[in-house]
This record gives C-alpha cells, structure tokens and sequence, in this order.
C-alpha cells in the first residue's frame, strides 16, 4: 500500500516592514510643532558701519557706545588672528597678548577722528576711528611682535609687520617720554627703541595721547605700560643671568 504523504502546514508569510531610515545628524521633531531656525546675527555692511562710525564721532565726547565698541574689539581679535598666522605661533607659545593702539591714519592724507568717552563709572577713555595696533606676544625665551594699520570705520587691516627676537640678543633699551610742543603742547608720546646685536633697532610707540581739558594722569606711566616695560626689562635681565 502506498504512504500517505503528511500534509505540511505552511506558515503565514511574514510581512514586510518598511525600515525607517534614521540620520543621526537630525533631531526628532514633534508632531505638529514647527521648528523656528536658529537667529544668526548679522554682521553690519560695511556702508552701514561707516554711518555708525561717521555718527559716532560728530561729537567730541559723549557717552560709550557698546556697538562702536564691539565693532573695535572684533577688529582686535582679527588683528591677533592674522599675527598667529604671520608668526607661526599659537595661544600656548606665550602669556596673555599685550595690545597698544596709538591713532594713525590709515591712509596718507585722512584725517583721524577722536572722541572722548565717558565710561559708567565716570572715568574717560580717547577713542579714534584709525589705529597703529601693536600686539605683543611674551613668550618663554622670545619676544613675538605685530603690528598694522586699522580702519575702524569700515574693518580693513592693512600694512601687517611680524617679527620676532630672543630675549638675550637685546643689548640696549631706550624709553623716551615727550611732548611734541614744549610751550603748547598737543600730545605726548612714549617710544620705546630696542637695539639688539646685528645693530638692527627695533623701534614701539607706545602712546599717543592727546591732551585735552579732561586729561590726567595720576603717574607718569599708565598701568598698560609699566606692564610692557616691566615685563620685558625682567625678561632681558633673567636671559642675561644665564
């Protein structure tokens, strides 16, 4: 007799799932609640800059501005960018930087602008709208220095000088202190000049100020300064010890 053959129960096909394909650089969003981009500031043109800056310095003294101020200290950290690069050097190369502004044009024949600021704690400050920006780099063994041009009013850099020198190669330091009128002075200036042992000097203008009815200085060195100075005169004695 023949065998019967079992009958095999067959099992239900299985459904097809779709996958849901995941990015993981997305976030999950709610249903039904649209999701706001984030605000990006603008920076301003360069034609709205100019109006705030021309604006800004009509009148002679005056209240802070935060905005011109923001303005300035973005047109700073540009300027230590740049010298990062011109030098080579990065933030662990060196102490906190140093920086000194002095006004100077930024082209021949243009006219810097100044402002006197009065600050919420009743002190004064010289703004300008053009700068001679030198930043100074102490590092352990070496002296990095930068310096350029800045027009404030629209951000430009230009004219960038980067160097540098070892502390022990200094052979002479002069620091000068004048007024450029004796009998009616406008300004007075402190130069510090560097002569190092290839004969080369090294010359920094550490002050322009200019003189005014609110002006005074309770020593004769401001604090910026005797830091400067203090700083790399203790560096050039401990290289010469050694």
């Amino acid at each position: 007799m023949k065998e019967k053959k079992e009958k095999t129960q067959k099992l239900p096909k299985e459904k097809k799932v779709k996958e849901n394909k995941i990015d993981f650089d997305d976030e999950p969003v709610e249903k039904g609640r649209k999701m706001k981009a984030p605000k990006v500031e603008k920076q301003k043109s360069p034609e709205k800059r100019e109006k705030v800056t021309a604006k800004y310095f009509k009148k002679f003294s005056g209240r802070s501005l935060d905005t011109y101020d923001e303005m300035v200290q973005a047109d700073y950290a540009k300027a230590i960018e740049r010298a990062h690069q011109l030098s080579n050097i990065q933030k662990y190369d060196y102490s906190a930087p140093v920086l000194i502004t002095v006004p100077d044009a930024f082209r021949h024949g243009d006219r810097v602008n100044y402002r006197l600021d009065q600050k919420s704690d009743g002190t004064y400050s010289l703004m300008y709208d053009q700068a001679l920006v030198y930043v100074l780099f102490f590092g352990k063994t070496s002296l990095f220095y930068y310096q350029a041009n800045v027009d404030h009013r629209n951000g430009h850099i230009t004219a960038d000088v980067a160097g540098e020198f070892h502390y022990s190669d200094v052979i002479h330091m002069e620091t000068v202190l004048k007024y450029d009128n004796v009998d009616k002075p406008k300004y007075i200036t402190l130069d510090l000049e560097i002569g190092l042992v290839d004969s080369i000097i090294i010359p920094f203008h550490l002050r322009n100020h200019r003189i005014h009815q609110a002006y005074h200085l309770p020593t004769l060195l401001t604090d910026k300064e005797s830091q400067i100075l203090g700083i790399l005169k203790k560096k050039v004695r401990e290289s010469r010890s050694l």
